[in-house]
Parts: structure tokens; C-alpha cells; sequence
């Protein structure tokens, strides 16, 4: 039978629920915040990073523990919309369900008055926006991974595909931090070893055939085969699937006859197995054809450079994809956040390539915390991109300032925008007083600098973080 609890017993556990999570993330802010050691069925690891502690973060109490889900959303939310900030997220959930409290106004009111004031912050937030400089987005990066170095590094790297999702993270197999780009689209796949041999990839021109269905015999594709042994040329094929059959007479070719004829199954399903197909098309000028239902001809197909490894395939083409890619921008703007992720990586495969970095360490604690710091700095200037405001929660403290606290409403969101800074300086081991009386004579355009005791513009915020 489940239990039910309402009334003091309720806000208690609520309460306990939010200083919980709230307490132990918001140790974490700021450039001198806390790092957390968390256990982990792998191995433990430390990170500073708001969302994988919050995911991480459990009672005892089953009731402590249902609240908490529904606190984690707010961060969780965070970081699906901009892979940052979920520690402000938190720090200011807590302000404003503790002034909220305070406040014993009635729910249905006060949640329309909190909701015109954020609505009043947001547009200052936008009053206040620039586009970045290359400089600023080097801050950002090293802000948000906690090294300059490094920041710069991921900044430059980013400047060339300008796409979080061109952007991919591996482990390396050395204690240093390396990059590869890889110009062209690229497909993940499964063929066997036997075709690598002592080898990791294979480089050449192929022509590519393209089928919707499934493949039961060579029979059904014999004039694009028999063309291919002919002309002495390679062919791929990418169809839904195929037969047992089908794939033993496709090894012999290539082990008894030295034919480089290789099968694939198109990735995923659906419409998105028919996007990468469209892709492919366009990249190759090949034809899809439907099996069954189409004469499938030599003359369909077209020759291109192709990378081929074990698990991936790469495309590189120099085909017009302008318009294409125009078309698919315009779509962006209709779709849920899976689908508009999956449509920015076919982006930006077709428009730059991947860079793949491999991230090294000397323990694998080191490199995991590593990653994690470098997903925050590329997401940060994903964001960033959009527009940038000063950091250190000075923005906040400005629209602060603008705000009159004529309702109840109001009034709490003008305190609870004073909390990030508040915290931040109070995380660095200073009185928070003192520096906003500094912060308010530059009239809210520089930040503290804790490392050279200076106010200047050393820190930066990408403004879609503090809006979401």
C-alpha cells in the first residue's frame, strides 16, 4: 500500500529534499568551487560537474528520494538545453522555493508573478548579449574546464566546425590529449576483420549502390555485381538487410577472388535510416533503388573516395550540398530537442567533418574527470555562440538592480538573482559585501578577478545559460 504524506510532514521532506541536492552541488561554483568524490560500480571518480552529481545524488529516505527525482529534472533540463549551468539551475531553485515559502502567499498568484519577472529578466538578458570574439570564447572554454590551456585549445577546435556535434570524445591510449579531423561524412558500421587483415582502415574510390529492402540473392542486384568484377572496380552496397546467403557469397568474392564488393546495413531505422540514405545519395549522385520493385543498373551508381575501418565508413565528396543543407536548417526551428539533435549531426558531417579528440591522462580518474570538464567547455561554446553576458553572476545582479519588486513575485526573483554571485564569492572564501560594493561602483560591467585581485572582464557567461 503506498504511503501518503501531505501538509508539515510534506514541506519537510521537501525541504530536506532540496537542501540535499542544492547544498552539496552548489559547493561545486565558481572557479574555487568544491570537487565531489562520487562511488561509481566502475570506479569512483572526482568531478565538479552540477549534473552528473545531482544524477548521482541518493538518501536512505525512499520519500527524500522521490523528491529529489523531481529536482533533478530542473537540472536535467538544463543540461539537455545548453550542457551548462546546472549548478546556477539548482542554486536558484533553492532560493526561490525557500523565499517562496517565506513568502505564504497563495501558489496560483505567486507562481504568475514569478513568472512575469523572469519573463522581465529574460528581455534585460537579451538587452545585454554581444557575439562573441574569439578571445572571449577562449574564456568561456577555459572557464568552464578550469584550464587555459586547454580552453584555448578546445576553442580552436570548435572554430573550425562550429558544431558541438562535429565534435567527438574518445579516450586515448596515452597520457596526452590529441585531436584528428576527419574531413567527410562519416557512418558507423560493422564489417568483419577478416578485410583489415594487419591493417586499420582502407583507402580508395568505390562505387556505392543504395537499396531500400531486404536482399535475399545476389541474383536480385546480378547486372551491378557481374559490372563491377568486370570494370575490376570496388563496389559497396548499403541495403536494410540481407540474407546469410547473400553475405557468404559476398566473403567469397572478396577472399577467393580478390574483389573488394563490400555489404552494409544502412544505420538506424525508420525515417532516420531514410535520411542517412538521402544523405549518402546526395553525396555519391547515386540513385536509391527499391529492391523488388526497380531494374537495378550499373548506370545508378557513381564512384567516390571512401576511409574504410571495422566500425566506420567515411564519404568524402565534393558535392553542392548548399541548398540541402539550407533546407535542413529551416527545419530546425519545428523540432523536438531528439530530432534537432540528430538533424545537427548530419549538419555537420555534411558541412566540415568530425574532429575526434582523444583524451589522454595518467589514471583513468584523471581522464574521466578530464572528458567530463572538456564536454562542459564545448557545450559552453556551443551556447556561446548565441551570445555571450559578463559571468561571475554579474549579469544577474545587474537585472537585479533594474528590478522594482512592486509584487511578491518579483520581489523573490530580485533576491534569488543576487544567489549565484553570492555563492560564488562565498565558494572563493570571500565577503560577498565587499566585493558587489566594488561590483556596483563599475556599475555592474566588470567581475572579480580572484587570481590577479582585480576587476576586469576575465569571466564570461554564453547569455542562452542564464535565460534557460
Amino acid at each position: 500500500m503506498k504511503e501518503v504524506i501531505y501538509g508539515a510532514e510534506l514541506k519537510k521532506i521537501i525541504s530536506d529534499s532540496i537542501n540535499l541536492i542544492c547544498n552539496t552541488v552548489s559547493s561545486t561554483l565558481g572557479p574555487t568551487g568544491n570537487n565531489v568524490i562520487i562511488d561509481s560500480a566502475l570506479s569512483p571518480f572526482i568531478t565538479n560537474d552540477g549534473v552528473t552529481i545531482a544524477e548521482n545524488i541518493r538518501s536512505n529516505d525512499k520519500k527524500i528520494n522521490t523528491i529529489l527525482e523531481i529536482i533533478k529534472e530542473a537540472a536535467f533540463k538544463t543540461n539537455e538545453l545548453v550542457g551548462d549551468g546546472t549548478t546556477t539551475t539548482l542554486v536558484l531553485l533553492k532560493s526561490i522555493y525557500d523565499l517562496g515559502v517565506e513568502s505564504k502567499t497563495n501558489q496560483i498568484l505567486l507562481k504568475k508573478e514569478l513568472e512575469l519577472a523572469l519573463d522581465k529578466a529574460i528581455i534585460e538578458i537579451n538587452k545585454l548579449k554581444k557575439k562573441p570574439s574569439k578571445k572571449e570564447l577562449e574564456l568561456i572554454a577555459s572557464t568552464s574546464c578550469n584550464d587555459l590551456e586547454l580552453g584555448k585549445f578546445l576553442t580552436n577546435l570548435f572554430l573550425k566546425v562550429k558544431n558541438k556535434y562535429a565534435i567527438r570524445l574518445e579516450e586515448s591510449n596515452i597520457d596526452k590529449t590529441y585531436y584528428e579531423i576527419k574531413k567527410g561524412y562519416n557512418i558507423e558500421i560493422d564489417l568483419s576483420d577478416i578485410y583489415f587483415k594487419d591493417k586499420d582502415s582502407l583507402n580508395f574510390k568505390s562505387y556505392i549502390l543504395l537499396l531500400n529492402g531486404y536482399l535475399d540473392s545476389l541474383e536480385q542486384i546480378s547486372d551491378v555485381i557481374n559490372e563491377a568484377i568486370t570494370r575490376n572496380k570496388n563496389l559497396i552496397i548499403f541495403v536494410d538487410d540481407y540474407s546469410d546467403i547473400v553475405k557468404q557469397e559476398i566473403m567469397l568474392l572478396y577472399l577467393e577472388n580478390n574483389k573488394n564488393i563490400f555489404i552494409i546495413k544502412t544505420p538506424d531505422y525508420g525515417s532516420r535510416k531514410n535520411d542517412i540514405l538521402n544523405d549518402i545519395s546526395l553525396l555519391t549522385n547515386s540513385k536509391i533503388k527499391n529492391i523488388g520493385l526497380e531494374n537495378i543498373k550499373f548506370d545508378n551508381i557513381y564512384e567516390v573516395d571512401i576511409t574504410l575501418k571495422k566500425d566506420e565508413l567515411i564519404l568524402i565528396s565534393d558535392a553542392d550540398t548548399k541548398e540541402y543543407i539550407d533546407k535542413m536548417k529551416n527545419k530546425i526551428k519545428s523540432m523536438n530537442d531528439y530530432d534537432k539533435e540528430l538533424l545537427e549531426s548530419r549538419i555537420a558531417k555534411l558541412e566540415n567533418g568530425i574532429i575526434n579528440i582523444y583524451v589522454g591522462a595518467q589514471t583513468k580518474l584523471e581522464k574521466r574527470e578530464k572528458i567530463m570538464r572538456i564536454e562542459d567547455a564545448i557545450n559552453a561554446l556551443d551556447v556561446a555562440k548565441k551570445g555571450i553576458v559578463l559571468g561571475e553572476g554579474i549579469t544577474f545582479l545587474s537585472i537585479s538592480s533594474k528590478l522594482n519588486g512592486n509584487t511578491i513575485g518579483e520581489d523573490i526573483i530580485k533576491k534569488v538573482l543576487i544567489k549565484p554571485f553570492e555563492k560564488i564569492i562565498k565558494n572563493i572564501g570571500l565577503d560577498y559585501k565587499e566585493i558587489l560594493f566594488e561590483i556596483k561602483k563599475y556599475n555592474y560591467e566588470k567581475c572579480y578577478n580572484y587570481k590577479s585581485l582585480k576587476y576586469d572582464l576575465s569571466v564570461i557567461d554564453p547569455a542562452e545559460v542564464l535565460i534557460v
